[in-house]
């Protein structure tokens, strides 16, 4: 799956350009750059290929999310209703601004069940934050609809999903807000650590750009020592070797989201219909990244047969109720530590009995689809003989498992 699977020489000239120049800041040194702005630049191209207005990059995915809440004007005691199956740093990112995750449901896409959530929705809450899991759309039209009969904005974490897209718009910029991505070494899209975030809302990404900076103006014609500061800040920013790195990989993302879904489509075929498998459900099946193939099977114990025999077949798969990083079951450090965030889960202070909470050992229905999920992930560069591996094992696991 990713994006360093094609590195070649162009990055290596790209990086080796930056560092001839002595230029890795991505705004310092106005004199003697010679106007080159490897950051912007990449902003630029990004906001264009999406089709959004603007684009700010940040220093990893998680740093995307913090900069957009936080911009977007979260404030402690705000309710975000979210996904229990997710990378945790979605839900990091929430409790860091002093507001509470409410996580919901999932259905079987794999992303945050609409058909549940506004039995969530309190006094409290703010906004609804699908996100978009393994680079499959959440249903973002249904999410669309609720968040404006219930007055609420709609986030968007992209951060599994730059390259997808949901009724021909990229995933991204289908919510009212903003979207974010994260370029980290997992991703289709990769600069070792980044992140971005894209917005139509000229006034949000001001805030979000003088933030991300200590509160810099960003102004070329003076000094940076010599700005004044437009708000309070911390230090998110890219730098110009990771910007010149996303320009070159921007210029592949096309061709690796292409070869994904070959190969995702060479590996079913391979496979046929014969065994009866079911893959994940999806909100739109031609705008789905395909960076994993996830199989549902009838059971948690025929998911488990299904395990076993595709192993012993010679390649193994996940099943996602296991996955620790990515589903809140495990999170037990989330009840655990407020030392090391804003907000302890449950957090202390008045509720109603109605008010929905982080639970850690619950979500019945996001439990039942997970232990019955197994997972294969998906490569952009596939010999014919690990398609023809990836087959064999998935066949050997229907066998045993149906």
């Amino acid at each position: 799956m990713p994006g360093f699977e094609l590195f070649d020489q162009r990055e290596i000239d790209a990086v080796a350009d930056v560092i001839n120049r002595k230029m890795v800041h991505r705004y310092s040194f106005v004199n003697c750059r010679d106007e080159i702005y490897k950051v912007e630049e990449f902003e630029n191209a990004v906001a264009e290929k999406v089709g959004a207005k603007h684009c700010l990059a940040v220093s990893s995915g998680t740093a995307s999310l913090y900069v957009a809440l936080k911009a977007w004007g979260i404030n402690p005691g705000d309710e975000i209703i979210t996904t229990p199956f997710t990378f945790i740093a979605s839900v990091e990112a929430i409790l860091e601004c002093g507001a509470v995750p409410v996580l919901a449901e999932i259905d079987e896409s794999l992303n945050l069940d609409p058909t549940v959530v506004e039995e969530f929705i309190t006094d409290r809450t703010r906004a609804i934050m699908p996100v978009h899991m393994f680079g499959g759309a959440a249903d973002m039209e249904a999410f669309r609809v609720i968040t404006q009969e219930n007055g609420l904005a709609l986030f968007e974490d992209s951060c599994q999903a730059m390259g997808a897209t949901y009724g021909g718009k990229w995933c991204g910029t289908c919510g009212s807000t903003w979207g974010t991505y994260s370029l980290d070494p997992y991703k289709v899209l990769t600069v070792g650590e980044g992140g971005l975030i894209v917005t139509d809302d000229e006034d949000l990404y001001r805030k979000m750009e003088y933030y991300h900076d200590h509160g810099h103006k960003h102004d070329k014609t003076i000094d940076r020592g010599a700005e004044k500061k437009a708000c309070l800040g911390f230090n998110f920013r890219m730098s110009e070797i990771q910007g010149a790195l996303g320009l070159v990989q921007l210029s592949k993302l096309d061709s690796a989201v292409e070869a994904l879904r070959k190969n995702r489509a060479r590996v079913l075929d391979a496979v046929g219909n014969v065994h009866g498998l079911a893959v994940r459900r999806s909100a739109d099946p031609e705008g789905e990244l395909a960076t994993q193939l996830v199989f549902l099977l009838p059971t948690p114990q025929t998911a488990r047969r299904f395990q076993k025999a595709a192993k012993e077949a010679g390649m193994g798969c996940g099943i996602l109720e296991d996955n620790t990083w990515h589903y809140a079951r495990h999170w037990d450090t989330l009840r655990d530590g407020a030392t090391y965030s804003r907000v302890r889960c449950p957090y202390d202070c008045p509720l109603t009995e109605s008010m929905p909470l982080y639970r850690p050992n619950e979500w019945p229905q996001t439990q039942e689809i997970l232990s019955r999920a197994a997972v294969f992930g998906i490569d952009i560069v596939m010999s014919d003989e690990k398609i023809e591996s990836m087959a064999k094992a998935i066949a050997a696991g229907a066998r045993a498992a149906l």
